[in-house]
């Protein structure tokens, strides 16, 4: 009868299970929204208030936030100082979201496409157009949220899995 010893790599002592299975607890019981930062890194700051007043929300989340922030950084790495220059411009004039198009088509023009990518990038949840597009959120953009009390997203089966393939049923 062969001999196993404890101490092969393949093993798993009692103190390991537990440590293990403590770590597994821990990881359950703590919300995942407290575990980020609830505040934007320093640098986003601007762009997290240039979004509120573009989608006339006063709360957003950061979180999602970061990711879109990223997500129009790789994508035009002139993005912080434009968005820094589109907010300047709106605070120091005071424009509304109606004038705002206006002002930039006479005075920034070079600043005009960034209003629509970044509303595309939360109310849509996408960043880039074509090969180039990211996905960054679904059922937490805000064109679901809009209408979250009264529709879910699309791409959830009420059915079984596969039900939504195959024709309805006539009565006769």
């Amino acid at each position: 009868m062969p001999h196993f010893s404890h101490d092969a790599p393949f093993s798993m002592r009692r103190r390991d299970w537990l440590a293990g299975a403590a770590a597994a607890t821990t990881l359950v019981v703590i919300p995942w929204k407290f575990a980020g930062s609830a505040e934007p890194p320093p640098g986003q700051t601007g762009f997290m208030r240039l979004s509120q007043y573009l989608t006339g929300r006063s709360t957003l989340d950061t979180g999602l936030g970061q990711r879109i922030y990223a997500a129009l950084l790789g994508n035009n790495p002139q993005f912080p100082e434009q968005s820094q220059q589109l907010l300047r411009l709106i605070e120091s004039r005071n424009l509304t979201t109606d004038s705002l198009a206006g002002a930039l088509s006479s005075e920034k023009p070079e600043l005009g496409p960034l209003p629509g990518q970044i509303m595309t990038a939360w109310y849509l949840g996408v960043v880039g157009s074509g090969v180039q597009a990211r996905v960054l959120a679904f059922e937490h953009a805000l064109n679901a949220q809009a209408v979250a009390d009264q529709l879910k997203p699309p791409t959830y089966a009420y059915g079984a899995p596969g039900s939504w393939s195959l024709a309805p049923h006539r009565s006769s």
